[in-house]
């Protein structure tokens, strides 16, 4: 019996440390979100979005460490010692991952999730730390170790704390319920402001409770009802894409088609100074001058350009394999294939979406660095040109990284400087000056444009140039604090820094020009299609886009621009960016706050129809 008593009698003092340790990391957790709060726009004076924004907080990461004292309690008949040195590591660990989130959320204004974390752990020089990064790391962690050493040390010792537990806790029951009754209230009455806050906190699923409203009589039914106020793609289901059969008519003369991307390329960084190669080669090609990627991003971006529909399909396309409509019709029409990618395919898996089922497909290559990378594609494309079947047609893609990784080779012309020798992600803030960071840019851009002329050579050498539909574009921009909201890179909004891409078109017979109207990766694949292909079947059936060689086809400005997470829909003088769950912001297209409520009628329809037409 009296082992039984020894066994089990520190259940009670653990139970009573834990319930303080976790009252403390709840006030921590609490205290570092405010991070988020320079993210997040809130009208001056608004006590309300103030009062949700403290109680969310305070109820979300309370419920986070209550989680925390549920599961740690079921362990309270360890040792003492070892009961309260597991609560240290697991507060560590929670600590640390919210303080990771808020630096990912400051670059993407996304929260870390699966695509943050094959990003970490499995794609290649996606993210790539410098030693400062982590020297300042190591000291933000031994900062959250010592403050959990602590809270260890004051539940022991501080009965001041142990009186705080009923008031705390008893606070955190009353925020939850006052925090997700305006938010399921506003929700309900289309109230956009308290719902727009909710992809600000990580892992936040607030209460809606539209139905009930109605049927309590709380809500106007009609307005509840209100379809056209909801811009949230419809249910992916089963791919219907393309919605009937292609039909062509093979042509005499099969022109080779080249893609060559630059990853990451703004628009205004292709001039005859940053890459004089395509220059020259754009001054006999079709420069479309206002063209935007339909991503933010290299998925969203890459798939838009070869599938011609919006990113909300991603997700089908991806769990289908479905292959791009142009890509079986080339392969219908005896195209050879060549895809050179420096960056791994299979991260975003390409492999099994863009280029699945193509013969004999590198998904990645042995060199260790972008820029060693994108010399090896070149060589790589250069000797297939030299072996190739002489008698099919090719289908070419090269895809450059290295300005993407803002990668430099030792010996690497270096034409813009000064230049940031080592980048150094954790110095970007709203005041830090761009310059050098953007010296580093342009160079590893000048290094690629080198490799592009020597395609273009080989190209010119082989007697290949004539009989060639080159072209020469981006996945999508990038930015370098452009708006001063400390936004940089890519991934992250949609305004035109981050979307508004570089295209150059060299059709066989066609002298080039500029061309000024708005054209979109939307519209590559039913110019193909049609001009090269000899397609009969309606580019509807297969595409939201139009033949970008016919001034006149009928288009709307509006487009839907993918992203990782959410999407938004862009016109030229505005952007409506919307969240899981329906949720949405509106913008000027330089970032400022609108109060114009998303479109209307016609356009609203068209939008969703985008979305649903290639579901069944």
């Amino acid at each position: 019996m009296k082992l039984k008593v020894n066994a089990f009698s520190s259940i009670r003092p653990n139970l009573k440390w834990a319930t303080v340790f976790w009252l403390l990391n709840i006030f921590l957790l609490t205290a570092i979100s405010f991070r988020y709060w320079q993210w997040i726009a809130i009208p001056r004076d608004d006590i309300r979005s103030i009062s949700y924004l403290l109680t969310t907080q305070y109820g979300l990461f309370g419920a986070f460490c209550l989680l925390g004292l549920v599961i740690h309690g079921l362990l309270c008949f360890l040792p003492g010692k070892l009961f309260r040195g597991l609560g240290v590591i697991v507060g560590f660990c929670a600590a640390a991952l919210l303080v990771i989130d808020t630096l990912v959320f400051a670059q993407y204004r996304f929260h870390i999730n699966g695509v943050v974390l094959e990003m970490l752990f499995e794609g290649r020089d996606v993210v790539d730390l410098s030693w400062f990064t982590w020297l300042v790391g190591i000291c933000l962690g031994l900062l959250l170790l010592g403050l959990q050493l602590l809270f260890n040390h004051l539940a022991q010792g501080v009965p001041a704390l142990a009186r705080l537990r009923g008031p705390a806790y008893s606070l955190l029951a009353v925020s939850i319920l006052i925090s997700q009754g305006m938010h399921a209230w506003d929700d309900a009455n289309y109230k956009t402001r308290i719902p727009s806050y909710t992809h600000d906190f990580p892992l936040y699923y607030p209460l809606t409770a539209k139905s009930r409203l109605v049927a309590w009589g709380l809500v106007d039914p009609a307005l509840a009802l209100n379809k056209e106020n909801n811009l949230q793609a419809e249910p992916a289901g089963t791919l219907n894409y393309p919605l009937q059969p292609i039909t062509f008519a093979k042509p005499a003369q099969q022109p080779n088609v080249l893609f060559i991307l630059i990853d990451a390329w703004r628009y205004d960084d292709a001039n005859a100074a940053v890459t004089p190669n395509v220059s020259r080669f754009a001054q006999q090609a079709l420069r479309f001058r206002q063209h935007r990627s339909g991503g933010n991003a290299t998925e969203p971006g890459i798939f838009s350009l070869f599938y011609s529909l919006p990113d909300t399909y991603w997700l089908a396309v991806r769990n289908s394999g479905q292959r791009p409509v142009l890509m079986q019709t080339l392969a219908d029409e005896g195209y050879e294939f060549a895809i050179h990618g420096s960056a791994d395919l299979n991260h975003p898996p390409f492999d099994r979406t863009v280029f699945s089922h193509i013969p004999n497909l590198t998904i990645s290559n042995s060199a260790v660095s972008p820029a060693l990378r994108d010399r090896q594609i070149t060589d790589d494309f250069k000797r297939f040109i030299d072996q190739r079947d002489g008698k099919k047609p090719f289908f070419g893609f090269l895809f450059y990284d290295a300005a993407h990784g803002y990668d430099l080779l030792p010996d690497a012309a270096t034409p813009f400087k000064p230049y940031w020798a080592r980048v150094d992600h954790i110095k970007l803030n709203n005041d830090f000056d761009p310059t050098e960071y953007h010296n580093r840019y342009r160079d590893a851009l000048y290094y690629d444009d080198g490799l592009i002329g020597e395609i273009l050579t080989k190209l010119a050498q082989a007697g290949l140039d004539k009989n060639t539909l080159v072209v020469i574009t981006s996945d999508h921009g990038e930015e370098f604090n452009d708006h001063k909201k400390n936004y940089w890179g890519h991934g992250s909004n949609f305004s035109d820094v981050q979307i508004h891409v570089p295209m150059f078109m060299k059709v066989p017979g066609n002298p080039g020009g500029d061309i000024t109207r708005r054209t979109s990766h939307f519209d590559v694949v039913p110019t193909l299609m049609e001009q090269i292909a000899g397609v009969k079947t309606p580019m509807r059936a297969y595409s939201v886009g139009r033949n970008m060689l016919t001034p006149d086809a009928p288009h709307s400005d509006d487009m839907i621009v993918g992203s990782y997470y959410n999407y938004a829909v862009v016109s030229p003088d505005q952007i409506d960016v919307v969240y899981p769950g329906g949720i949405f912001e509106t913008f000027t297209p330089d970032l400022r706050p609108s109060s114009r409520h998303l479109m209307q009628g016609e356009r609203l329809r068209d939008i969703i129809a985008q979305m649903s037409r290639f579901n069944k």
